[in-house]
């Protein structure tokens, strides 16, 4: 009756003893995602300022006053502006 009670014991501590580990495995888990937050954040903030600064550097090369001034310039002259027929419209859906 001893032995008996005694294997029943030291499996559940054994089950006990594996589910402590699986908990602990998942929260340090978790720490760890919790810790690459903020870095995650600060890529996304750097990535967010750089399209900011890429839609300036585009709206201002397309700016009309600067493309005049560049169709001013000798290394531009060659270019001329399309004729109606030379146009084509794609429509992305």
């Amino acid at each position: 009756m001893t032995k008996g009670l005694l294997i029943r014991l030291l499996i559940c501590i054994c089950t006990l003893g594996s589910v402590f580990c699986l908990y602990i495995d998942k929260q340090n888990d978790l720490i760890e995602r919790k810790m690459q937050i903020p870095k995650l954040a600060k890529e996304l903030h750097d990535l967010e300022e750089e399209n900011i600064q890429l839609h300036y550097e585009v709206e201002r090369s397309e700016n009309p006053e600067r493309l005049i001034y560049l169709l001013r310039k000798p290394e531009f002259s060659h270019l001329k502006q399309p004729l109606i027929n030379d146009v084509m419209i794609v429509h992305a859906n």
